[in-house]
């Protein structure tokens, strides 16, 4: 079943009970994305087909939210709907009094260059949803001032600003100024939360994912933050996070090799995280490891003199003193990563993270899953990062194996799972993740037959992981290689 298909259909239902909106289709009615906007009416959605829309009406969209708030959907999910911004244009500018009722889901926004901030989306004094979107490939022009010219490669949200920016891919995105991901300015809050945000740059010093500066205070949970970096002079702060002047807290994230590349006048400095301007983050239940600050090891940055809440933390030990911070809560051990190499950064059962966040998980706001959709608090227990180790402890450690059989494996995409056993289970849900963590195929199912059909054929070759979860209780996991 194509739950995002379903997902949508449910809402389409309820649309006319909550407050009598209208579907407006893109392009069945109206040409253009901006067109079908300019039409719509307050709490109206705009539904856009699958399909790649460029040119003027599909980029540098904008509306007027003190008069309507619109939810931009797109009809079958990020992969098949995508704005081409063909370097011409960010794609949504976001300026006009957004707030929570105003959503944009389910896009892919790629090639958006500005010279100014925002390479993909400007969030300027508004406080919008964007969800379930890829923002890849984009590009924030300009230089290191006041103005924030070039800073936010793909989001810069800036002042009286609360977005909820969630379970987003943020990827491949440069910013010639702050932030080569995102970028929270000049009291900006908000959260970001559930989002891959992989291999962007900052070319001017500072935060390569993500950067924070001048009184901003958005929560960064349960986030994967791998392979950003930073350059500049003196080689960069921040490859993962920069703070500057902020507030934030960090908590249940996995930042992991990242990087400032150094240069001739330094080597940069906190690979992972960078922290100055009289900063004062909480970092909780966070894993960061393998960053690199030029030719070495420097997963966390600050000056002594600032203050720094840094506690049930997995930190690569380059800074000792930061272990002598109370509680004693922080440990310095390999956080054994499934696979790295393909881009997998769940824990392996061996993990010395499983178990060791914060039993206290009171006002944390934790999602209900984990990036992988796995339970985020399992029998009680969170773990460090942000994936958790879901092995029931209820069932023997090899009934994985001999309770379903999963073939041809490896294959074309076309396999059978099989219930060896053929037990009785209830509200069973099978998910298909790719080594990024993202949900490729899902479906719930009433029982399971002898043989299951699973079909994953249309997915490019490699690593992938399918779950079998009854009532939240992991019944079977397995790595899958697509041919």
């Amino acid at each position: 079943m194509n739950l995002h298909r379903y997902a949508l259909g449910i809402l389409l239902l309820l649309i006319p009970i909550i407050g009598f909106s209208t579907i407006i289709h893109v392009p069945g009615d109206y040409s253009t994305i901006q067109a079908g906007i300019d039409a719509g009416g307050d709490g109206d959605t705009i539904l856009i087909a699958d399909g790649t829309y460029s040119g003027p009406g599909n980029i540098g969209i904008e509306w007027d939210a003190t008069t309507k708030h619109l939810v931009i959907l797109s009809e079958n999910g990020r992969d098949h709907c995508i704005i081409d911004c063909m370097q011409e244009d960010r794609g949504f500018l976001l300026n006009n009094g957004q707030d929570y009722r105003d959503v944009i889901d389910g896009l892919t926004i790629t090639r958006g260059m500005v010279l100014g901030p925002g390479g993909a989306i400007l969030i300027s004094q508004a406080s919008p949803t964007i969800r379930n979107c890829m923002l890849a490939g984009n590009s924030a022009e300009g230089y290191h001032d006041n103005s924030y010219s070039g800073g936010g490669g793909a989001i810069m949200v800036y002042g009286v600003a609360a977005p909820h920016i969630q379970n987003n891919i943020i990827r491949d995105n440069v910013a010639h100024n702050l932030g080569g991901g995102l970028l929270f300015a000049e009291g900006a809050s908000g959260e970001v939360r559930n989002n891959v945000i992989d291999g962007n740059k900052g070319l001017d010093d500072w935060g390569g994912g993500i950067a924070l500066w001048n009184g901003s205070s958005p929560l960064i949970i349960n986030n994967l933050i791998i392979h950003n970096s930073c350059s500049g002079f003196n080689g960069g702060r921040g490859g993962g996070i920069y703070l500057g002047h902020s507030l934030s807290r960090l908590i249940n994230n996995t930042i992991a090799y990242n990087a400032t590349t150094g240069d001739e006048y330094g080597p940069g400095y906190g690979g992972g995280i960078s922290i100055s301007s009289w900063s004062s983050p909480v970092i909780e239940n966070c894993i960061i490891w393998y960053n690199m600050a030029g030719p070495s090891t420097m997963n966390i940055d600050f000056d002594p003199m600032e203050w720094l809440d840094l506690s049930y933390c997995n930190v690569e030990n380059d800074l000792g003193y930061i272990f002598e911070l109370e509680p004693h809560t922080n440990m310095d051990a390999p956080p054994e990563f499934a696979d790295t190499a393909s881009g997998n950064f769940q824990l392996l059962w061996k993990s010395p993270c499983i178990n060791k966040g914060n039993p206290d998980t009171t006002g944390m706001d934790l999602p209900s899953l984990d990036l992988s959709g796995a339970e985020r608090i399992y029998e009680g227990w969170v773990d460090m990062g942000a994936y958790e180790y879901n092995r029931p402890t209820s069932i023997p450690e090899n009934r994985q194996e001999k309770a379903f059989h999963l073939y041809p494996n490896p294959g074309p995409g076309i396999m059978f799972l099989e219930d060896v056993e053929n037990a009785e289970h209830e509200d069973l849900m099978l998910r298909i993740f790719n080594i990024r963590g993202e949900i490729v195929h899902e479906e719930n199912l009433d029982e399971i037959k002898s043989l299951h059909p699973i079909d994953i054929s249309n997915q490019p070759g490699g690593i992938y992981v399918l779950s079998l979860v009854s009532k939240g209780e992991l019944l079977y996991r397995q790595k899958i290689i697509k041919e």
